[in-house]
């Protein structure tokens, strides 16, 4: 990345500014990895379910904690199979850092384990709520709304790459902050528009 950035030539006032941007964006997502597998961990105790990220420390205690489920992770080359989610009362989830099939030799018994000592410290056992499961149903459904928004926002980089690059070559302007921000921006707008509208329509996502 940065030998193909040094070869492009300075000629634009926001060629330097992008490549500042690119570098920048780089910096911070190698930084933001070696810290969260540095520092990230989830702590189970009888006070509660603790995860710690890069930053965000968050902590779930037994009484507000409505199920611990696994299930399948985004799909990627470096990603786990499954990983494991706390779900609160109010059907938001809380993923539990390196508690996943890549971490676990037998991530069932691990997490079914978690359960059995949660339900000893809460003295409750885990119930099946229609309510919190219509909650956590609809929320999947927005997340995956999301998702969806957020491909096609990236979608829609290449033709405006290819586009700006064909502006540039013809020596015309290529107008970058029109078509890699406000373009992008009114594609996310639109997708999201459009799936959360159609959201009821839709199976959700099997958690």
């Amino acid at each position: 990345m940065t030998l193909r950035l040094s070869a492009i030539d300075n000629d634009r006032t926001w060629v330097p500014w992008l490549k500042a941007g690119i570098v920048f964006a780089l910096l911070l997502m190698i930084i933001w990895m070696l810290v969260r597998l540095r520092v990230g961990r989830t702590l189970v105790g009888p006070d509660g379910v603790t995860t710690r990220g890069a930053v965000i420390r968050r902590h779930r205690a037994w009484p507000d904690l409505y199920d611990i489920r696994v299930g399948p992770a985004p799909a990627g080359r470096w990603n786990p199979e499954h990983v494991t989610f706390a779900y609160g009362m109010d059907g938001r989830r809380l993923p539990l850092f390196f508690v996943d099939s890549q971490q676990c030799d037998d991530l069932p018994t691990e997490v079914e384990a978690i359960r059995v000592d949660g339900a000893a410290w809460r003295d409750m056992p885990w119930p099946r709520l229609p309510e919190v499961e219509e909650k956590i149903r609809r929320r999947a459904l927005r997340r995956a709304s999301l998702n969806r928004a957020f491909i096609c926002m990236m979608c829609s980089y290449l033709p405006a790459l290819l586009l700006v690059l064909w502006r540039f070559f013809h020596h015309e302007d290529g107008h970058p902050v029109l078509f890699f921000v406000w373009g992008p921006l009114a594609v996310l707008l639109a997708c999201l528009t459009l799936f959360v509208a159609t959201e009821s329509r839709r199976p959700a996502r099997s958690e």
